[in-house]
């Protein structure tokens, strides 16, 4: 019997080194936030626009680069600093991009319907967030991590016979090269229309025989295709609309009481800004909620395709080594934050639902 089963005294030591981060970060953000929107008036609109573009991102860097050493240190991420911070700098530059563009589509519909804004500004994120769905796997992800078709062989031969009894209309399996920046596994669906894909991370199989490997492999494509069966990313759309929805209302509220100038002017993104996040923030647990809900069908889905629950099981007790996860994250932080349930719960569903 190993000393530390999965890992899991590294995992909780781990996981309670990243949340602290992430609330230092949320936290340290939003005090700076709060400053920006305080000294609107004297910043100018083109102060604003620094503080928000430059000022507030550089605040986050310190935590996300703590945050790289942490899993470096525990053996998760591969890459150097270097390549980390070569990363940084690309998602900055299309942050600053889409934000900028973003930033004058919020101004001109303010400027057009000073009372009315918030909703064509809420169909206006609409149409962004399908974009970005559409575009992420053709010229988001490569930019970050390299993949290519599945080539022919005993895997591709066993993944497309599983694509194949699921009855699920796949166009394009692709692998992911997760090796060359992590030790973690994962798979997912990405895109929408005629980019969707179903992506196997090459990191599943890492360390097992051939045939384990590909019974890995095989289970974790099984839950993706779920999601696919379901078309749960226009659910999750969905769910996006309703989140803005609550943003954009905050936005509203915050921009009427905080902005010197009003909408459609430079010093009222920094309200708009705080607005957004804290609206959406409010709404955020029940989309977490709901995340959830699919991922335990998408669990099942793949469970009864493959009559395989205890394999299942003992395939994610697996991933929760390999990715250094907690059986059983602290409930409040779980309940506010997961997108996924608890790994302790999907081994159980899954034996369970083998019986």
């Amino acid at each position: 019997m190993p000393d530390d089963p999965l890992r899991q005294r590294q995992a909780a030591v781990y996981n309670r080194a990243r949340r602290r981060l992430s609330w230092a970060d949320s936290a340290a953000s939003l005090v700076v936030l709060v400053g920006i929107v305080h000294w609107a008036d004297r910043l100018g609109g083109w102060g604003c626009v620094v503080a928000l573009a430059i000022v507030l991102p550089l605040i986050s860097l310190p935590f996300g680069y703590a945050g790289e050493v942490l899993s470096r240190r525990n053996g998760l991420s591969r890459q150097t600093t270097g390549g980390w911070l070569a990363d940084q700098a690309k998602a900055r530059a299309i942050g600053l991009v889409l934000g900028g563009l973003i930033a004058l589509g919020l101004l001109g519909v303010g400027r057009l319907w000073p009372t009315w804004w918030p909703l064509p500004a809420w169909g206006g994120a609409m149409v962004v967030s399908v974009a970005l769905s559409v575009l992420f796997p053709v010229l988001l992800l490569p930019l970050f991590m390299k993949s290519e078709p599945l080539s022919a062989g005993p895997m591709a031969d066993s993944l497309w016979e599983t694509v194949h009894e699921s009855g699920v209309p796949v166009k394009e399996m692709r692998l992911l090269h997760m090796g060359e920046k992590t030790s973690a596994a994962n798979a997912m669906v990405a895109g929408l229309g005629p980019t969707l894909r179903v992506y196997v991370g090459d990191t599943i199989a890492e360390g097992e025989d051939a045939e384990e490997g590909l019974t890995d492999t095989r289970l974790v494509l099984a839950h993706e295709l779920g999601h696919h069966a379901h078309g749960d990313v226009w659910r999750l759309l969905g769910i996006t609309a309703l989140t803005l929805a609550a943003g954009m209302a905050g936005a509203w509220l915050a921009v009427r009481e905080l902005s010197p100038d009003g909408p459609g002017h430079l010093t009222s993104l920094p309200s708009l800004a705080l607005g957004l996040t804290l609206g959406s923030a409010l709404v955020s647990p029940l989309a977490a909620a709901y995340s959830r809900a699919l991922e335990r069908r998408a669990d099942a889905y793949a469970v009864d395709v493959t009559g395989q629950g205890e394999r299942y099981a003992v395939t994610f007790e697996r991933l929760v080594d390999q990715n250094l996860m907690e059986l059983q994250p602290p409930w409040l932080w779980h309940t506010l934050t997961a997108s996924h349930p608890m790994p302790a719960e999907r081994i159980a569903t899954a034996r369970a639902r083998a019986q």
